[in-house]
């Protein structure tokens, strides 16, 4: 299996970027990842100067034949933390929580231990206009922050350019809905996953489904307008897969599914729809 260095990274979802990478479709890689300060911050909790853009994310990577109009499928396999990581403090210039991580576990500064539970925060592809960047979500990926993004759950990915030019990063060994301190538990890593072409993607923005659940992304100002958004588009896609109209998707939605947060810290925020399978269980389409 290859290992994909990070030493090659972007700090913009970009469509000028040079690619890094290049894999087959149905390539299944290892991806080695940056810290979201790119290692300049040290085991004392201080930042050191020269740091990157925030979330440097490994890429890009060039997925071979795959098209625009087309999504790619990302399955994530496993994703295996540093050794260590930190917290941020919530503030500007706040030095940063170092936490210890081994075996699993996560043992915060007071002692207390949790057990490691790592989410991809930083994964998209480039968009056909202006560029993203990586601190920042969007319908083509990017800094999602979102809990579900994690080992089992396959994210898809809608493609604007050839070869899509898939990046990723910014993982967390532990993180909540609203990640609301700034920072999940941040460390390098090393994801394994699998990349494949779609050619008849479900919907034309990021989704993702994880066990039996389907989950599509809005993006807002506001958490209002992320939430309404994501319930907009999920009644939308929920007509188009059962035959409902919209008014009953949103009925089946507010009564079978759920609207998550999934971070409030991004320039634009992120909350996903979610709906279960045995809401559509003769129309799931997975």
């Amino acid at each position: 299996m290859r290992r994909l260095t990070r030493d090659r990274f972007v700090t913009e979802l970009n469509k000028a970027n040079p690619p890094a990478y290049e894999i087959d479709d149905g390539e299944t890689v290892v991806v080695e990842t940056l810290d979201c300060h790119g290692g300049f911050v040290g085991r004392d909790g201080v930042m050191r100067p020269g740091a990157p853009s925030p979330n440097p994310s490994t890429g890009p990577i060039v997925v071979r034949g795959s098209q625009p109009g087309e999504a790619i499928a990302a399955t994530i396999h496993d994703v295996k933390p540093g050794d260590w990581g930190f917290i941020g403090g919530g503030e500007k210039g706040a030095e940063f929580a170092i936490v210890d991580i081994a075996d699993g576990v996560a043992t915060y500064p007071w002692c207390l231990k949790l057990p490691v539970r790592p989410i991809v925060g930083v994964i998209g592809v480039a968009p056909p206009g202006d560029p993203v960047p990586t601190t920042t979500p969007s319908d083509w990926g990017g800094n999602l922050d979102t809990t579900d993004v994690c080992v089992g759950t396959t994210v898809y990915l809608p493609v604007a350019m050839p070869g899509a030019m898939l990046a990723l990063g910014d993982v967390h060994a532990l993180q909540g809905d609203s990640e609301c301190c700034g920072t999940g538990i941040e460390c390098e890593a090393a994801v394994t996953l699998t990349v494949r072409r779609v050619r008849e993607p479900l919907w034309p923005t990021a989704y993702l489904v994880r066990g039996d659940e389907l989950m599509i992304f809005a993006h807002g100002d506001t958490v209002d307008d992320a939430a309404w958004g994501s319930v907009e588009a999920m009644s939308k896609l929920l007509s188009k897969l059962t035959g409902l109209s919209e008014v009953d998707g949103r009925r089946l939605l507010a009564t079978a599914g759920d609207v998550r947060i999934s971070q409030i810290v991004n320039p634009q925020k992120t909350c996903r729809a979610v709906i279960p399978k045995q809401a559509i269980p003769d129309h799931w389409p997975f």
